[in-house]
């Protein structure tokens, strides 16, 4: 788990096995703040990002559960992106629908015992805030690269799903066609 923790830069550690959502899809995002946030760096607005949409494990067509998850980067003038990774939940979700439910930056504890020490205990190699993504770093820097004197980041994000394609819970297709 270090080795991804720990590694600086916005390509993969040469010597990581992508062992979770190890399949994904990626689209061209931005982000546009409301006129009176608070927040600085990336949260003043971002022109240039990728959001990546994956599943932790394959998904069986037979069993309506999914474990769906984003990572996503905004990219910044001579740094590294800001980036952060975000899911509904550890559990995952009886449900096909990859945008049923609110994506976080925070998950809860997994509900089954077995997935929570298992789980916890690789996660604790690295952190001692198991399930939590901090967005510090997005409030650093602005796009340019500036740094800014005062940053200031939200403690959690909350992604909440907008559907205009009328998604439901039964199985459809495979997300990445």
């Amino acid at each position: 788990m270090n080795l991804s923790f720990d590694a600086d830069g916005d390509s993969m550690p040469e010597d990581r096995v992508k062992m979770t959502h190890p399949r994904g899809v990626t689209m061209k995002v931005a982000f546009r703040p409301t006129e009176d946030s608070p927040y600085t760096g990336i949260f003043r607005g971002a022109k240039h990002g990728i959001l990546r949409v994956s599943e932790t494990v394959r998904t069986d067509p037979k069993k309506p559960q999914t474990s769906p998850g984003f990572g996503i980067k905004f990219f910044r003038d001579g740094m590294d992106a800001a980036d952060t990774v975000t899911m509904f939940s550890f559990d995952g979700q009886p449900s096909f629908n990859y945008f049923k439910h609110r994506w976080s930056t925070h998950l809860n504890e997994p509900l089954n015992e077995c997935s929570r020490h298992t789980i916890g205990k690789k996660l604790a190699e690295t952190t001692d805030f198991i399930g939590a993504m901090s967005v510090m770093n997005w409030g650093k820097h602005t796009e340019s690269g500036k740094a800014e004197p005062n940053p200031k980041w939200p403690f959690i994000l909350e992604f909440e799903p907008f559907d205009v394609y009328g998604w439901t819970d039964a199985w459809q297709a495979d997300f990445s066609d």
